[in-house]
């Protein structure tokens, strides 16, 4: 249960930010650790929902560390690094948090803020998994599991280069689909329409890789185990490029482009889920 919880916890911190980030609002509480020099600051909406933001990151630091400290003293072997690394990335995040808002939210630093926000999501997701009262399976990245592997990094590039769009401003740079300028391909890849198009192509690649995944599950015994999971990915990859066209026609609506987070971690869960699977019935 407390895995579950930190593992929702962090879901609606990311997906709390990104609404923060939709409303322009990021740097509401221009000050760090407190805001407008308090603990309680003044009662305004666009204040609030930045504070929100750091109130949610600290009930979910707290989860984290107790989640931390259980699965250290229950891991054995090599596995006992994970809750150690996720703590000091947590550290990191929360440093780099605050220099995101005393430099006013550089492009480049609130980028590696999200992906950090990842990779600690993705080890809580792990801890969540495995509870450590059984024999810790070893890292699988062979056969089936490198597929969900490789699958997993196509992911979690895409959802940074997604943050990254966001916050350069290049979300709008191709205003038209499937089109992208009134071309297939833009005769100038440059600057934010580069950042654009390829957040485009590769959304294309990953439903071409599920897609393939897919048809293989029926010639493969391996994948056709996974063939449920499989069918999931592509039904919310499928709707996620609808929600792709979505934000772009509704100019970046804060909402939609939440919802487009929430999918996209949600996708990147279920990869998750798959391999951490394969590895728990591979264990040796």
């Amino acid at each position: 249960m407390l895995g579950k919880i930190t593992v929702f916890l962090f879901l609606l911190l990311l997906i709390w930010g990104n609404v923060v980030a939709g409303l322009g609002v990021g740097l509401a509480c221009p000050d760090w650790p407190l805001c407008h020099g308090k603990i309680i600051p003044p009662p305004q909406f666009d204040i609030y929902m930045e504070w929100m933001h750091r109130n949610i990151g600290l009930v979910a630091t707290i989860f984290l560390f107790i989640l931390s400290y259980k699965r250290f003293r229950n891991y054995s072997g090599s596995a006992r690094s994970i809750p150690v690394i996720t703590i000091f990335l947590l550290l990191f995040q929360i440093v780099l948090g605050g220099i995101v808002v005393l430099l006013e939210l550089p492009v480049d630093f609130t980028t590696v803020h999200f992906a950090n926000a990842l990779i600690i999501f993705a080890l809580v997701f792990y801890m969540a998994f495995f509870d450590g009262k059984e024999k810790m399976p070893s890292f699988s990245i062979e056969g089936f599991s490198l597929l969900f592997v490789i699958l997993g990094l196509m992911v979690f590039c895409q959802a940074v280069l997604g943050a990254y769009v966001r916050h350069s401003g290049a979300g709008l740079a191709c205003p038209d689909f499937p089109k992208c300028l009134g071309f297939w391909i833009p005769p100038e890849l440059s600057g934010t329409v580069l950042a654009h198009f390829s957040h485009r192509i590769l959304a294309y690649l990953i439903f071409i890789t599920v897609a393939i995944f897919y048809a293989l599950s029926y010639f493969s015994l391996g994948l056709r185990a996974n063939r449920s999971k499989i069918s999931i990915l592509l039904v919310l990859i499928f709707l996620q490029i609808i929600l792709g066209v979505s934000v772009i026609h509704s100019k970046l609506f804060f909402l939609t482009a939440a919802l487009h987070l929430s999918i996209a971690l949600l996708i990147l869960s279920t990869v998750l889920y798959a391999w951490f699977q394969e590895m728990k019935e591979n264990r040796v």
